[in-house]
């Protein structure tokens, strides 16, 4: 049995038809777009992701960095190596739906000789002539809020010091095949006692461009050179000197612990064995040093 159909019907058929395959055509053509589109650094909202990317990741998950480099006096104009150091830190984001995240940071830092690299209990201080000791530093597990902006919110813990934290962010930029991106900060530190430090940060992130502005990626193979000054800290017993502390250091950002610096693993299990059974549970207990 064959069913007639009408002119009229068969021509709104026939629209209708070209009408769907035109849109899946476009829609096609718009997925092919998105695919290809690549962020870009002068973009203030894929600046925003970009930045993330960099220093850390735009979804959930794990993170891990290391930082190596001396710490030298600045006096009178020159610079006198005091001693190095071998950070490492294991970090947790946590995507939250206001755009911004939650960060658990633990970190933990050795203090080495600045020609072997190998770990020292004390020192003498080149400008005191006075024999100091250096003990094992691990900082946290701390618990931090990071807004949409990317900037760190540190809230006040009760007896413990104050911060008061100015961030400039910085618009990446391409330099070859890498994307860079300056990132400086100043912070006011107040003690307990009324006392107060100043400590400036000035990071240099990059990563390979094919990393870095493909939306896709959620991660980047960041290197980092790490650059702070800072007021003399308390332990350094340098008095009233006029002067300040410098970190020339560099690192990376790695994907497991497994690609964290060898020696700083070896550390690691040898002056707190529980975080090298399990960094990652570090992250959910208080660590006392």
């Amino acid at each position: 049995m064959q069913t007639k159909i009408d002119r009229r019907t068969a021509l709104a058929w026939g629209a209708a038809g070209l009408a769907a395959g035109t849109a899946e055509v476009a829609a096609a053509r718009q997925g092919a777009a998105v695919r290809k589109r690549r962020l870009d650094p002068a973009n203030p909202e894929d600046a925003r992701l970009i930045a993330r990317k960099l220093r850390y990741r735009t979804d959930s998950g794990l993170l891990f960095s290391w930082i190596k480099g001396p710490y030298m006096a600045e006096i009178d104009g020159d610079l006198i190596p005091m001693y190095a150091i071998n950070l490492g830190s294991i970090q947790r984001v946590e995507q939250r739906a206001d755009g911004g995240f939650n960060l658990s940071d633990l970190e933990i830092s050795f203090r080495v000789d600045v020609e072997t690299g190998k770990r020292v209990s004390s020192f003498r201080n080149p400008v005191t002539g006075e024999d100091l000791q250096l003990p094992v530093n691990v900082q946290g597990p701390n618990h931090l809020t990071v807004s949409r902006d990317n900037v760190l919110q540190i809230a006040d813990i009760p007896g413990g010091p104050r911060f008061a934290l100015t961030h400039h962010p910085s618009t990446p930029f391409q330099l070859g095949g890498d994307v860079f991106m300056r990132d400086r900060s100043h912070s006011v530190v107040t003690f307990p006692d009324g006392s107060t430090s100043n400590l400036n940060e000035v990071s240099t992130l990059s990563a390979p461009a094919s990393q870095v502005l493909d939306p896709h990626t959620t991660m980047a193979d960041t290197r980092v050179q790490s650059n702070d000054v800072r007021s003399w800290p308390a332990w350094l017993r340098m008095g009233a000197r006029p002067g300040m502390l410098a970190l020339f250091g560099n690192g990376a950002k790695v994907r497991s612990f497994a690609d964290m610096p060898a020696d700083w693993q070896e550390l690691l299990d040898q002056y707190a064995p529980e975080i090298a059974r399990d960094p990652v549970a570090a992250l959910d207990r208080v660590v006392k040093r």
